[in-house]
């Protein structure tokens, strides 16, 4: 009977840790999906086929939104179709809590909580704006705002979408400047 505890206990922190790993945010992706990946390796990640309604029907749109569950969270996903006409994971968003960062940073994290844990890269801290087309005004908002996290002025960021200075959910996309 000894046994069988230590051996219960080590069996279930490997499923907590391999767990953890599913829902690991970061600047490439989220768990095992990574931004980039094409279509192929998408649908065998989440163990489903992704049913298009607007690349491959329009020629003119190369981007499309889907919702998809990954290990048991809702997910929206970004595609898009590339030069080469693969279409590639382009973007991740959700507001699951089981989502967290290598530091714990995740839903209901402060916004001191995400600067501090990302001292070092370029962080973009903003209220989030309104237009209201009655007025033709813009309005900033009280409650909503936004930190986006790069490591260089261009590549993946994480952007942490906040309501009264707490995380609600995340997006992590590619940020790049099309001025050059």
């Amino acid at each position: 009977m000894k046994k069988i505890f230590p051996i219960l206990f080590m069996f279930l922190s490997a499923t907590a840790v391999a767990q953890n790993k599913d829902y690991l945010i970061s600047l490439d992706g989220l768990g095992s999906l990574k931004i980039g990946m094409s279509l192929a390796e998408l649908q065998k990640q989440l163990q489903t086929k992704i049913i298009l309604k607007v690349i491959d029907i329009d020629s003119v749109r190369l981007t499309e939104t889907v919702k998809a569950k990954y290990k048991g969270i809702d997910l929206e996903i970004d595609l898009f179709k590339r030069q080469d006409n693969i279409i590639a994971l382009d973007g991740i968003s959700s507001s699951s809590p089981l989502c967290k960062t290598k530091s714990g940073i995740g839903i209901g994290s402060t916004k001191l909580q995400v600067i501090a844990a990302y001292d070092g890269y370029h962080i973009d801290a903003r209220p989030d704006f309104t237009y209201v087309e009655e007025t033709n005004k813009t309005i900033k908002s009280k409650t909503n705002s936004s930190i986006t996290i790069k490591e260089d002025r261009e590549g993946y960021a994480i952007v942490f979408s906040l309501l009264n200075n707490k995380v609600v959910s995340f997006s992590i996309y590619p940020i790049y400047d099309d001025e050059e």
